[in-house]
């Protein structure tokens, strides 16, 4: 919450826009994105939104949930793979990968072939 007094309403007025302005772009330069793609039972894939990246950093989580089979996730931008993890039942796992600012990465996981009896997601984090 943004406080500013009365007094020299215009010239105050100005100066608490212009520090609101500044506190939204030095937010947004740290800002990212989270693309999730979650399988709930009786699916076996599922795709996340794209999320575009404004740093050079960025992170793949993959979860399955069991009970005896594991989830292939990816971390994609357009057709290209840019990291891949497979979390065996029961497990998380995560892994880093390097980030292109502008560009828009999402994820997407796959169960074991052939099952529907698990969940599990792709989590790609971008900043």
């Amino acid at each position: 919450m943004l406080i500013c007094k009365k007094k020299g309403k215009l010239n105050k007025l100005l100066k608490c826009g212009a520090f609101a302005i500044m506190l939204g772009v030095a937010g947004s330069a740290y800002a990212g994105g989270t693309s999730t793609a979650y399988i709930p039972v009786g699916s076996s894939s599922a795709t996340g939104s794209d999320v575009t990246a404004s740093g050079s950093s960025g992170t793949l989580t993959v979860t399955s949930s069991g009970p005896t089979f594991y989830v292939q996730g990816y971390a994609k931008n357009g057709s290209s793979i840019v990291a891949s993890l497979i979390a065996n039942p029961g497990t998380e796992k995560t892994t880093t990968f390097t980030a292109k600012s502008g560009t828009k990465y999402y994820a997407q996981a796959n169960t074991q072939a052939n099952t529907k009896q698990i969940s599990g997601a792709a989590r790609v984090t971008v900043n």
